[in-house]
C-alpha cells in the first residue's frame, strides 16, 4: 500500500478507539493514508473517550449498536464501503473469568453480525481481537466454527495468532487471540511469513519505569484495606498475593472494584522510589513499604499503549476514574494491533 490510496476502515465494538489509534500510527509511519467510514459501540463512556480523542468527521457514521443494522439489506444499504473491518468484539462469552457459554450467550452471537457484514461488504482484510479462553472454549469447538465462518463461508484465508503484550512494547502480560483474514492469496502468502512475537524496545522498559511518582492519596489502600487486599485468597480458594510486580499482571474491565493483589496491580512507595538494577531487579528503600496503592488511570492507559494525552483530554470531558479503569481493561494493546497492521501495509 503507498500513500496515492486512502485505505478505509469500520471499526465495529470500537470502545475507546484502540483500533484507530493503532491505523492512524499505522499509517503515520507507513505512508498510507487512513480514513474511518464509520464506529460502533453502545457503551455511552466509551464513546465520550472516543469522542474527546479523534476528529471524528461528519461524513463518519456513528452506529451505535451494530444489531440495529440487522438485515442484509440495511449492511448493504446503510453501512459505507470500507476496505478493512477492525472488531474487538465482546469477549465475555469465552473469558476466562465469565461463564464460558460462548454461543449461547447474546453476545456471543454477535459474531455472526460480523460475519454478515464480512459476507455482503467484502473488505480486503479484517482484524478481529478476543480473549485467549475462545481458542479453547467448548473443548476447541467454538474456535473451529468461527474459523470455518471465516474461511469455508466467507472465503477469507485466515491466520491466527496468539500475542503477548509484552513483546510489543509494553510491561504487561496480556496473551490476545487475533484473526487476520485476507481475500487476496498472494497477499496473504507473503503475510504468512512474517514472524511476530519477537521482543520489541518498550517506552517504559518495566513498571517501575512506568508508574507515576507523585499521584494523588486517593489511589493508596488504607490500612483496612490493604488487609483484604494482600490476602491469600479465601475459604477454599488460596492463591498468593503478590504486589510490586516488575511486568503487570493483565489488566481487567472490572479492576475499578479492587481485587486482591493475586489478580490486580499494586504498589508500594517503597518500590517506586527504589533503585532499579539492570537485571531487572528493582532495590526497595526502607520508607513507604506500608504505602501502598492501586495503579493510576494514566498508568493502566500507559500499560495499553496509550499516549498520556488520551487519557487527559477523556478525562477533561468528565470521564470517572471508574469508567477510565473499565475502558482501559476492555482496549486493546495499540502496540500489538499497529504492528499487525503495519505488516499489512507493507506487503499490501
Amino acid at each position: 500500500m503507498n500513500g496515492k490510496n486512502t485505505i478505509k476502515y469500520l471499526e465495529l465494538f470500537s470502545g475507546i478507539g484502540g483500533f484507530r489509534t493503532a491505523v492512524e500510527r499505522a499509517g503515520k509511519s507507513s505512508n498510507v493514508d487512513v480514513k474511518c467510514v464509520g464506529f460502533s459501540d453502545i457503551d455511552s463512556n466509551a464513546v465520550k473517550t472516543y469522542k474527546a480523542n479523534f476528529n471524528v468527521g461528519k461524513d463518519e457514521l456513528e452506529i451505535g449498536d451494530i444489531t440495529s443494522i440487522n438485515s442484509d439489506e440495511k449492511i448493504k444499504n446503510q453501512l459505507p464501503n470500507f476496505n478493512i473491518l477492525f472488531a474487538g468484539f465482546p469477549c465475555q462469552p469465552f473469558s476466562l473469568m465469565g461463564e464460558k457459554e460462548g454461543f449461547l450467550d447474546s453476545r456471543g452471537t454477535l459474531f455472526f453480525q460480523i460475519a454478515n457484514i464480512l459476507s455482503i461488504k467484502k473488505p480486503d482484510f479484517f482484524i478481529l481481537e478476543n480473549v485467549r479462553g475462545l481458542k479453547t472454549h467448548d473443548g476447541g469447538k467454538t474456535f473451529e466454527r468461527i474459523l470455518e465462518i471465516l474461511k469455508e463461508d466467507l472465503g477469507y484465508n485466515v491466520r491466527t495468532e496468539m500475542l503477548n503484550s509484552l513483546d510489543f512494547g509494553v510491561p504487561q502480560v496480556r496473551r490476545r487471540l487475533f484473526f487476520i483474514g485476507i481475500k487476496n492469496k498472494k497477499i496473504f502468502d507473503e503475510f504468512s511469513k512474517i514472524e511476530f512475537g519477537g521482543k520489541r524496545e518498550r517506552k517504559f522498559k518495566t513498571m517501575w519505569h512506568l508508574l507515576e511518582r507523585e499521584v494523588d492519596d486517593k489511589y493508596y489502600l488504607s490500612e483496612r484495606l490493604i488487609k483484604t487486599i494482600l490476602a491469600d485468597g479465601s475459604g477454599n480458594y488460596k492463591s498468593k498475593s503478590e504486589i510490586n510486580r516488575i511486568f503487570a499482571r493483565p489488566l481487567t474491565a472490572t479492576m475499578h472494584k479492587m481485587h486482591r493483589a493475586n489478580q490486580d496491580n499494586y504498589y508500594s512507595d517503597a518500590f517506586i522510589n527504589g533503585k532499579y538494577v539492570s537485571s531487572g531487579y528493582v532495590e526497595t528503600t526502607n520508607i513507604g513499604k506500608k504505602r501502598i496503592r492501586r495503579i493510576t488511570p494514566m498508568e493502566a492507559f500507559r500499560l495499553q499503549g496509550f499516549d498520556d494525552s488520551f487519557t487527559k483530554k477523556a478525562s477533561l470531558a468528565g470521564v470517572s476514574d471508574t469508567q477510565l479503569y473499565r475502558q482501559a481493561g476492555n482496549a486493546i494493546t495499540v502496540n500489538v494491533a499497529e504492528e499487525i497492521i503495519k505488516s499489512l501495509f507493507r506487503i499490501a
